[in-house]
């Protein structure tokens, strides 16, 4: 079911342009991710989708379950909001509360009854592993833990969708896997995760879908095979039995539609100009010519291949 739309929407401030002509969707319990260099307008789409701005040109709407109807998400917030879980880049908890009060203090501010609040504390902080620390200053907490405070404090009410900005910034990479995995876990609950982070790696293997802001654009939109699909550069790696006539085989696979046929330790590498063509021609190939198939081996472009391929000037 869809949760959020983003409907031809730009956003400026005085005559910059942030973003334009925005068309995404984002459905119940799906991880969203959103990458784009530095000053490509992450956080400012994060912040449309969240209802803290309002759109210059388009519309953001948020669908009823109840009706189907769709509404105005920023001028309908005082309705919305306890559904939203928002966690920016910069910590938004307060050093000099300990853990458990900065969660009081959060779930408070949403005017949740008091036995269900400390039901939901309790269980977050076993959820992120801070129980035994939430007695300490949060100022004394290390960076990782910090932001498990901080993803604690955007749940405390229990939000239908996450959002988060950076949740990995200035971590090492275990943390950054520690958290990857939570957000996994939180989306397992039936919360739906919208993540912008510079962490693509993290992004390609937790996402259902990637949205790539780029010039002011969302420049591609879609399942992670949606968005390999023109960037396909496979590389099939064939290693043929010892003693077989590699010239001769060769010489077959050069009408093959491949721009270059490398040999490399005992195999041959072919990158095709077009994959599935290839794979029907090579496999006509080996099975008229009795040919010994040992392996073949397809490589798919990795998101950070693709996002410099979109992003990197040449």
């Amino acid at each position: 079911m869809k949760l959020i739309k983003l409907k031809e929407v730009s956003k400026r401030y005085g005559q910059a342009a942030v973003l334009e002509n925005v068309n995404l969707t984002i459905e119940e319990e799906e991880i969203l991710g959103i990458i784009g260099k530095s000053g490509s307008g992450k956080t400012t789409l994060l912040n449309l989708i969240a209802g803290f701005v309002e759109a210059t040109q388009g519309d953001v709407v948020y669908i009823s379950k109840i009706t189907g109807e769709e509404k105005n998400l920023s001028r309908n917030l005082h309705r919305v909001k306890k559904h939203i879980g928002f966690m920016p880049q910069h910590n938004s908890f307060y050093p000099k509360l300990t853990v458990k009060e900065n969660l009081l203090h959060f779930g408070r501010l949403y005017n949740i009854e008091k036995e269900t609040l400390h039901n939901n504390i309790k269980n977050l902080l076993t959820f992120t592993e801070l129980y035994e620390q939430k007695d300490k200053l949060a100022a004394e907490l290390s960076g990782g833990m910090q932001k498990r405070l901080d993803i604690s404090c955007s749940l405390v009410h229990k939000p239908k969708i996450l959002i988060l900005d950076e949740p990995t910034a200035d971590l090492d990479p275990v943390f950054q896997k520690e958290i990857l995995q939570m957000l996994q876990q939180v989306n397992k609950q039936g919360i739906t995760v919208v993540v912008a982070s510079h962490n693509l790696d993290g992004i390609e293997s937790i996402c259902h879908k990637i949205a790539i802001v780029h010039n002011a654009r969302v420049h591609t939109y879609g399942s992670l095979e949606e968005v390999r699909k023109p960037y396909l550069r496979d590389n099939f790696t064939i290693t043929v039995k010892t003693g077989q006539d590699k010239q001769e085989l060769i010489k077959k696979l050069r009408v093959l539609p491949v721009k270059k046929i490398i040999e490399r330790d005992g195999s041959l590498v072919l990158q095709p100009e077009d994959m599935e063509t290839t794979m029907k021609k090579l496999l006509q190939i080996i099975n008229e010519d009795n040919l010994y198939l040992h392996d073949v081996d397809v490589r798919k472009p990795t998101l950070t291949e693709i996002f410099e391929d979109i992003t990197v000037q040449k």
